[in-house]
């Protein structure tokens, strides 16, 4: 069975479905909640929260020699974003908050975000900080290191001018190691492990 045959089986004897998308950076969580959100509008509502939403301002997000760790847990307001969740499923309705990636910094608290028949939520984290949730099928997407390296390059220059090597550097130095520590562990954790090694999700089959 495949991700979106098992997602409308699941609707048939349930109201709603609370989809938690987890993996490391460039593993292609965003694509993957895009893709679910364009295939099933046409039958259902859907709604897609991002965990990036929650970074901490850049300021605030630790940091080492290396660089700052914003694949981290501690950079994200975490109880916030469990809280915010929690009251969507519960009250039907939430305030959330809108970051700008491009300068690092939360921009407002006012995105009036509502809960639909399929709520997706992604991001780096969210199998861990969102376990226990109702309603939810968990997916992790298992990403070859080697093609979120490449891509993270290429999302790095193309959006803030970072030269490859930075990237490289910083991968090695910062990603990988919290990757490997603390990202990567959700694999076991998942109702499902989606291979996304081409970048593009073939009829969604899991693994």
């Amino acid at each position: 069975m495949n991700l979106k045959e098992e997602i409308d089986k699941y609707l048939v004897t349930h109201q709603t479905v609370n989809i938690v998308i987890a993996g490391i950076t460039c593993s292609g969580k965003t694509t993957l909640a895009n893709q679910l959100r364009d295939y099933f509008s046409n039958k259902y509502s859907v709604t897609i929260i991002s965990q990036d939403d929650y970074f901490k301002n850049l300021a605030d997000i630790p940091r080492i020699y290396e660089g700052y760790l914003g694949d981290s847990i501690d950079a994200f307001h975490v109880e916030e974003f469990k809280y915010d969740v929690e009251i969507l499923l519960k009250k039907g309705v939430a305030i959330m908050p809108k970051y700008e990636i491009e300068t690092n910094t939360r921009i407002s608290k006012n995105k009036i975000v509502r809960r639909s028949t399929i709520n997706i939520i992604e991001g780096l984290h969210t199998i861990h900080i969102l376990n226990g949730l109702d309603n939810c099928i968990t997916i992790y997407l298992d990403t070859d290191i080697g093609t979120c390296l490449r891509r993270r390059i290429k999302r790095d220059f193309n959006h803030f001018d970072i030269p490859r090597s930075s990237t490289i550097r910083y991968w090695s130095d910062c990603i990988l190691p919290i990757s490997e520590r603390c990202i990567l562990p959700q694999k076991e954790l998942a109702n499902i492990v989606i291979n996304n090694e081409g970048g593009e999700f073939d009829d969604f089959q899991r693994t």
